[in-house]
């Protein structure tokens, strides 16, 4: 199964945050695409965006950045926030596709927290837990619920 969740949805129904998810067999089969939406903030999902009806759980979830495990004065978790990256889950054991600002792409593996980029290859494990501000993005969407966990799966 092939899930594609980046198409985020200007109306936010009772506070939620809802993301279209689309789903396409691996197979050639005569199965379709399946669409459904699920909340970033309390991971509620359902098949039509109508069908959220009460309030919001969590309207603002926790942030990584506002509960202090990322300093938004380190020059990296800035640039991790503001750059323009494209991110992509590509299946392989935890590991990521980030598309930077500047045209070029990494691989990101969070769970050997490393990453293919000139800062990392310099740089190393001299970085921190953090990492470089590629493997920050992907840590930040992850715990937005942008990018699945390395197990497929998004966080509930």
């Amino acid at each position: 199964m092939h899930v594609n969740h980046n198409q985020s949805l200007d109306a936010t129904p009772n506070g939620h945050a809802l993301v279209a998810v689309t789903e396409t067999p691996l197979t050639n089969d005569d199965a379709s695409e399946t669409v459904y939406y699920r909340c970033r903030f309390c991971g509620q999902e359902r098949p039509e965006s109508a069908h959220f009806e009460r309030a919001c759980a969590t309207p603002y979830p926790t942030s990584p950045v506002r509960d202090g495990e990322y300093d938004i004065a380190d020059p990296r978790t800035r640039r991790a926030l503001t750059e323009a990256m494209r991110t992509r889950f590509t299946e392989h054991g935890g590991c990521y596709e980030v598309r930077s600002e500047s045209g070029a792409t990494y691989e990101v593996d969070v769970a050997d927290r490393t990453c293919t980029c000139p800062d990392w290859a310099k740089r190393g494990r001299d970085l921190g837990e953090q990492g470089c501000k590629h493997l920050r993005r992907v840590d930040l969407e992850i715990r937005a619920r942008r990018l699945p966990r390395p197990d497929g799966r998004f966080a509930r």
